[in-house]
């Protein structure tokens, strides 16, 4: 499918969801520095000037050149700061399904702008990307996480035990949401 190629740019009133660009460097250096912990596991945890313009360049978006997934900055509207990123992933276009992950800057937590921009994200891609359904999955600790994803209308379907191995070789449980496309309200953004 080539329903992500191009440049997506979905907005709210306080919110811009874009691609990253070499003009996020500087940010994506000054998380790296601070040890913030929101980027995906895919992103680059090393000072590095050529490995890190590269991924901004080229490696962030090969997801979204093959049709299987993209990743977006979270920026804020008025300042254009990087506030989170936001993703879809293991987009199966067979089955209409994929999963969607983010992540927001400490500074950024318990100002709404993860439920805001998750709700964006998933109305596009449900609405006019064609996907059907969108899963989320949340450690059962992670109850931010967990908040966000009812606020932005996501259904609890249950517990995944043992889903996700962490840093210690450890199996956690995950709590498992869905969106569907009948779940949708009317009107949203244009693919």
């Amino acid at each position: 499918m080539d329903v992500f190629t191009g440049s997506v740019r979905l907005e709210t009133g306080r919110l811009v969801l874009r691609p990253f660009g070499l003009d996020d460097a500087p940010a994506l250096i000054e998380v790296i520095r601070a040890g913030e912990d929101f980027l995906p596991p895919n992103f680059p945890d090393a000072l590095e000037a050529e490995p890190l313009a590269w991924f901004l360049r080229e490696g962030v978006h090969k997801v979204q050149r093959f049709g299987l997934g993209i990743h977006l900055a979270v920026t804020d509207r008025d300042t254009g700061g990087l506030i989170g990123t936001i993703g879809l992933f293991k987009v199966d276009w067979a089955q209409l399904t994929c999963e969607v992950g983010y992540g927001m800057r400490s500074s950024a937590r318990g100002r709404g702008y993860a439920t805001e921009a998750l709700t964006l994200v998933s109305d596009w891609a449900l609405r006019s990307c064609g996907l059907f359904r969108i899963e989320l999955r949340a450690l059962t600790t992670n109850h931010a996480s967990i908040r966000v994803a009812e606020k932005a209308g996501y259904v609890r379907e249950g517990v995944a035990r043992g889903a996700e191995r962490d840093a210690d070789g450890v199996n956690q449980d995950m709590v498992v949401f869905s969106r569907i496309a009948s779940d949708l309200r009317q009107g949203g953004p244009a693919c």
